[in-house]
């Protein structure tokens, strides 16, 4: 019996898009850029090196740069033509990395709103891949090269909106991957962005949680 590897697609926001893999224009990311962010290919990427470490294949990638998980932002909300689109030709994801909410958090998107949407969304997720195991980030912020505790006030603006995450997470049955509970911050180009390194740093705080007790459902 011939054992393929697991099929993994991305959803979430310019953090996690890479020009030629996400939609079109929706790229905060891309090779021409990669002089000023340290992110020269897909390779370089937070997902694409937890989906090569977990022997897994990329599917799809739906990320959007401004990407908000409620619909009141901007660029707000995931609709079910791009929901879709995490598919190809017919061909579901085995695993949905889901990555979002640092722009929720940001543009003051109401924790009663973004709970709701945030635990929709995993819904219609299911509905649509009833078989699909989803791995949902709890939200990190980075911290500029050479700084070690920016933005200190938006580490803890976050604290409400991870829990609304690990609450959607326990009523949906999904993964929890708690990146928050390590207490960690990535390099950043600007407290946001990764650098490459901040990429490295951050596929490894995705693998180490995926590993641990934060992955149990």
């Amino acid at each position: 019996m011939t054992v393929h590897p697991p099929k993994f697609s991305v959803l979430g926001d310019s953090i996690s898009t890479f020009q030629g893999y996400c939609p079109v224009g929706a790229e905060h990311y891309a090779p021409d850029t990669g002089a000023a962010t340290g992110v020269y290919t897909v390779e370089d990427t937070w997902w694409m090196q937890v989906i090569r470490a977990q022997g897994g294949v990329y599917l799809s990638n739906q990320s959007i740069s401004g990407n908000t998980i409620s619909p009141a932002g901007t660029m707000g909300g995931f609709s079910q033509k791009r929901l879709r689109g995490l598919s190809v030709e017919g061909e579901g994801p085995d695993h949905i990395l889901l990555y979002a909410g640092l722009n929720d958090a940001n543009f003051g998107i109401p924790l009663d709103v973004f709970a709701r949407e945030y635990q929709a969304l995993l819904g219609n997720l299911l509905a649509l891949y009833p078989q699909v195991q989803i791995h949902c980030g709890t939200l990190l912020l980075g911290a500029i090269a050479g700084t070690t505790n920016s933005m200190a006030c938006f580490v803890q603006r976050l604290v409400p909106y991870n829990e609304a995450i690990r609450a959607a997470v326990q009523a949906t049955g999904c993964h929890l991957v708690d990146l928050a509970a390590t207490g960690a911050r990535y390099t950043a180009l600007d407290a946001f962005h990764p650098t490459g390194e901040g990429m490295r740093q951050l596929a490894q705080l995705w693998l180490g949680a995926m590993d641990g007790e934060g992955e149990k459902k």
